[in-house]
């Protein structure tokens, strides 16, 4: 074997870094920077040697307005490495000011390091600020016989604004508190807007002696909100105290009140706002709603970012509560309620006793009616998340029987554009584990093959003609390690679109490789692969309008134009991820996904009489597909080797012959080959048993492990023929 063109090539590189050196040296000497003199002001501050957090953030700002960022720099890295306590920063916040700690975050010489001081410094602020425990103190103090220890409380408490709400709610819930709840009640007052939120979601709460209380602040702040939650209170209730004291609410804040009809009708037409269109709440400034929630458990509020749809469902569930001790024989309101109980549970992660309370009533048929009703709008796909896990848990496979020509809402949930729904179906079903046929027991195994091709990839989809365009968004999306699959549209582009779960978000540019833009998106959105994921239109700036009112009825469509760096495409893909908010799927939870699907695939295949129902083979071209991902390949072997089919057979064979593949993952394909001539027979041809020897007498020259496995592999292919006479005629009949 020549080695020459090894030797001249080093040869080529030792020469090439002499001229390079050659040339350094005769470049001319590049002065060296120039260092800073120092003032008389920047030696004072050297001088002063500065080490406590209100020091360092004087320092650093101070030779930052000198023209001494780098100074200033360093001595905020101080301050970051210091880690002061909470109090050392309190004591700098007090005597420098809050404006001076945000001033960090501004003054461009002091960049990164003074936005992340400021981050750090503000962060231990509010910590401080919301201690529960210094909360529940100065909610003590506001009773305190001297006035100034009194004033500093309330001044404390309205800084720490809802998250006061809390230790002044224990207050009012504790009967043994009587002398301080009258200072509790005006503190609320005073916080006014801040405290709506929690005081709201107080109201959920089975303390009628808490909930009175609130009732009486909701009236001094005139808050009309709390109407909703309190009227059905008002008719239910056999509190006096509760009663009165929401009577009085209503005198004051509707002037009038109401019969148990009338909460009727008025509880229906909130709920139907509700659970409509909306939207019904406002969104910050990542699209997400701070829902404020009573959780029992902890007698306290909570603050849960959630998506508009989620905190809609939710709100909607405290009214169907009411509505549904008034109207227990109303299909409809079972229905709404099961739906948003279960949509809190799967959203807060909460157990609903409202939702057992309907079950027990009604039996497993509510949740039945209730995934039917779920699966016709996303905004429950939360809901029915829920709802196939609790069927599921049943075990029951009656529930998989089709009746009056339907398919059972379980398998009805495989057809769902949602994964999350799609998947939660599936592992109900396997759950249940019929051993019968069930109508759309053939989607299933689409489910099953599409989580099995996931990979765990960050892929964004890019249908873009124009090479040049697509090559710089290509760029951009692997600055933020993500990776871009670039088609021109048309078939291609298709074919990735659908592949698997990995595709996480899909941009379409005019122009397009037919079919057009709006085409190309109506397609998609009528495949169950593609109809739930996130599509930005890239239109010209003249066509935006134009697209944005053919999408306006597509919330998971954003119209946009081209970005031209990497900060305003960030911008882009934080709204169409938002679009797709809760029920995105991340790349590490699609990969298990992935796993879960190919051990239950195999796990069927074990046992395939009982499973002959399914049709296995819609999943031999994925996991051929899959065997040459090193994660999965072993237990990929082992479904080949179940399945034994031609292709998988050839799959095996290919994988384990070739030297370039780890010696485990070849041996684990020759024991699943084995497996699979011992289930099936040989199923390759003629032709790929010739090339199997010939690749064994050509591994004369590469390593012993490969020739070993190659040698496996032949004997393998020869044992059914070991005990065979060829000398004699072979024996017909018994």
């Amino acid at each position: 074997m020549q080695r020459f063109p090894k030797i001249a090539f080093t040869i080529v590189l030792f020469v090439g870094s002499v001229i390079a050196c050659d040339a350094l040296a005769q470049q001319p000497e590049q002065p060296a920077p120039a260092v800073p003199v120092d003032t008389a002001a920047i030696q004072a501050i050297k001088e002063s040697n500065p080490t406590t957090a209100e020091q360092l953030i004087n320092a650093a700002i101070l030779s930052a307005d000198l023209g001494r960022g780098d100074l200033g720099k360093a001595y905020l890295n101080k301050l970051i490495q210091n880690d002061p306590a909470e109090d050392e920063v309190l004591a700098a916040q007090q005597k420098l000011g809050t404006g001076r700690i945000f001033r960090l975050q501004s003054i461009d010489s002091l960049q990164p390091e003074g936005a992340k001081a400021a981050t750090m410094l503000l962060t231990k602020l509010d910590t401080y600020f919301k201690d529960p425990a210094r909360l529940n103190q100065l909610v003590d103090q506001l009773i305190d016989k001297d006035e100034v220890v009194r004033k500093q409380a309330a001044r404390q408490l309205m800084n720490a604004g809802a998250a006061a709400a809390n230790p002044l709610f224990a207050v009012l819930a504790d009967p043994s508190r009587d002398a301080v709840r009258p200072a509790a009640k005006r503190m609320l007052v005073r916080l006014d807007r801040s405290i709506h939120g929690p005081l709201l979601a107080a109201l959920d709460s089975s303390n009628p002696l808490l909930v009175a209380q609130l009732v009486d602040v909701a009236k001094e702040l005139d808050l009309t909100q709390a109407t909703q939650f309190l009227v059905g209170a008002y008719v239910l209730t056999d509190d006096d105290q509760l009663r009165s004291a929401i009577g009085e609410y209503l005198d004051a804040t509707v002037q009038s009140r109401p019969t148990e009809e009338d909460v009727k009708a008025y509880l229906a037409k909130r709920v139907k706002m509700y659970l409509g269109e909306g939207p019904m709440f406002a969104v910050n400034e990542d699209g997400l709603v701070d829902l404020w929630t009573w959780d029992a458990a902890k007698n306290q509020v909570v603050m849960t970012p959630v998506p508009l749809a989620d905190a809609e469902v939710i709100t909607a569930g405290q009214l169907l509560r009411d509505l549904y001790a008034m109207d227990e024989t109303n299909a409809d309101v079972q229905v709404q309620a099961a739906l948003a109980a279960m949509q809190r549970m799967g959203v807060l992660g909460e157990t609903d006793a409202v939702l057992q309370k309907l079950v027990d009533q009604h039996g497993v048929e509510l949740l039945q009616s209730a995934l039917t009703k779920a699966l016709e709008d996303r905004k429950f796909s939360q809901a029915a998340v829920v709802a196939c896990e609790q069927i599921g848990a049943t075990k029951n496979a009656d529930l998989l029987i089709a009746l009056e020509g339907k398919l059972s809402p379980l398998a009805s949930a495989l057809q769902s554009p949602v994964y999350r729904v799609r998947r939660a179906a599936a592992k109900a079903i396997l759950t249940i584990d019929p051993k019968t046929p069930y109508a759309g027991s053939a989607e299933l195994l689409d489910t099953l093959g599409f989580m099995a091709s996931a990979q765990g990839k960050r892929n964004i989809l890019l249908g873009e003609l124009h090479q040049q365009n697509a090559q710089r968004m290509a760029g951009l999306l692997s600055e933020l390690q993500l990776e871009p699959v670039v088609t021109p549209g048309g078939r291609e582009f298709f074919k990735e679109a659908y592949a698997s779960p990995d595709v996480e978000a899909i941009f379409i540019s005019k122009p397009l490789a037919l079919p057009a833009m709006m085409e190309t998106v109506q397609i998609l959105r009528k495949d169950r692969r593609t109809a739930d994921l996130p599509i930005g239109i890239i239109a010209p700036i003249g066509e935006v309008v134009h697209y944005q009112l053919r999408t306006k009825d597509d919330p998971l469509t954003v119209v946009m134009i081209r970005p031209n760096d990497i900060e305003g495409f960030v911008f882009q893909l934080k709204q169409l991820y938002l679009s797709q908010g809760r029920l995105l799927v991340p790349a590490d939870e699609r990969e298990a996904d992935a796993e879960f699907a190919i051990a239950e695939i195999s796990r069927m295949l074990d046992a395939a009489d009982q499973y002959d129902f399914y049709n296995f083979l819609k999943v031999e071209e994925i996991a051929v597909r899959r065997l040459m991902d090193q994660n999965v390949a072993a237990n990929v072997a082992k479904l080949l080797g179940k399945l034994g089919t031609p292709a998988a057979q050839t799959a095996l064979v290919d994988y384990a012959s070739d030297p370039f593949n780890p010696v485990a993952l070849r041996q684990a394909c020759a024991d699943a080959l084995k497996a699979a001539i011992e289930r099936r027979g040989i199923l390759l041809t003629k032709d790929q048993i010739v090339a199997q020897y010939d690749r064994y007498n050509a591994s004369e020259e590469l390593d012993s492990e490969t020739q070993a496995v190659r040698g496996k592999i032949l004997d393998i292919i020869e044992a059914p023929t070991q005990d065979v006479r060829f000398d004699q005629p072979a024996k017909i009949g018994p």
